[in-house]
């Protein structure tokens, strides 16, 4: 709990702000810019505003400021006192709501763009402002207040985050025909080398993939990296390489043009998703805990329909591991 500040004068709107802005620049000499006059009010601001919390907000390391726990949790606080602010004066004026939201790119893209559509729908309509951010930032940008909910792995939340479980992402190997010789791609068990697209790093799908491709005596001849699983599939549809891709993403891959492949031990790429908030952003702002009631649903149902579409005998050729 944060000590009771309300009534103490190191306390005001204008050191809070001053508070955020040096979180989010990480020194106080960026955030307040070259002017050395405004570097000692930033300075002068936070020092009142330790004194009116009676603790410290920020520990120095080398040049940059880290922000303490109890700097972090006032940020965040004010966040969404801020945005709880603008929700109530939105709903007063019956404009439309805005939710704030990050994921990866491909979860966004292949989940939460077509679920859209039941926020927009809502009286009056929620609105989107959507960030494509890898798993520790989607995290990062929720406990800092910046986003209202993301869309991200199970694993990646921490246990003061609420969570709706979305699906799972399952993945299958899929490989452009003109790579192939025969209709059923038998001889990607054949020791043949397969050009080959993956994700850019030691992340653990790359590394789990590459393990699962060696189990089946597969051999990868990787040609491209990426950062994105989009950018994966992108390669795949142009028919450079092959890639490991989510069901949802190839829902539209005929089946005249791509075999879709499934190895034994596949399962080990399957990543449980969910849409993960802060329960004191949803208590404060009535948007975010609509927007997560509409969202859960649709999301669960954009990817069950995916997956459907995807794994059909009219868009995929399945192949079981031998």
């Amino acid at each position: 709990m944060l000590p009771e500040v309300v009534a103490k004068n190191g306390f005001s709107l204008d050191r809070i702000a001053t508070l955020c802005s040096v979180i989010e620049a990480g020194s106080i000499s960026i955030a307040a810019g070259p002017s050395s006059s405004r570097q000692s009010q930033f300075s002068r601001q936070i020092k009142e505003l330790e004194e009116a919390v009676g603790g410290k907000l920020f520990d120095r390391i080398g040049k940059t400021l880290k922000p303490t726990p109890l700097g972090l949790q006032l940020a965040r606080m004010s966040r969404v006192y801020f945005g709880a602010v603008t929700d109530l004066a939105t709903r007063e004026a019956e404009k439309p709501g805005l939710l704030n939201v990050g994921g990866g790119e491909g979860l966004l893209r292949w989940l939460f763009v077509p679920s859209m559509s039941a926020l927009r729908g809502l009286s009056p309509p929620i609105h989107c402002r959507v960030r494509s951010l890898r798993s520790a930032s989607v995290v990062q940008e929720l406990d800092l207040g910046r986003i209202d909910v993301g869309l991200v792995r199970k694993s990646a939340v921490a246990e003061h985050h609420a969570i709706e479980t979305v699906g799972t992402f399952e993945f299958v190997f899929v490989v452009p025909r003109q790579l192939l010789r025969s209709r059923t791609g038998e001889e990607v068990y054949e020791g043949t080398p397969v050009p080959f697209a993956e994700l850019m790093g030691d992340g653990q799908l790359a590394t789990t993939a590459r393990e699962i491709s060696a189990q089946e005596g597969i051999q990868l001849n990787r040609v491209i990296q990426a950062e994105t699983l989009s950018l994966l599939l992108a390669s795949v549809e142009h028919g450079d390489a092959a890639a490991f891709l989510p069901t949802v993403a190839i829902a539209n891959l005929s089946s005249d043009r791509f075999a879709i492949l499934r190895f034994k031990g596949m399962n080990k790429l399957s990543r449980e998703t969910v849409l993960a908030w802060l329960p004191e952003v949803a208590d404060q702002k009535p948007v975010v805990r609509q927007a997560i009631r509409v969202l859960s649903r649709s999301l669960r149902q954009t990817m069950s329909d995916a997956d459907r579409l995807a794994m059909s005998g009219e868009t995929a050729n399945v192949k079981d591991g031998h």
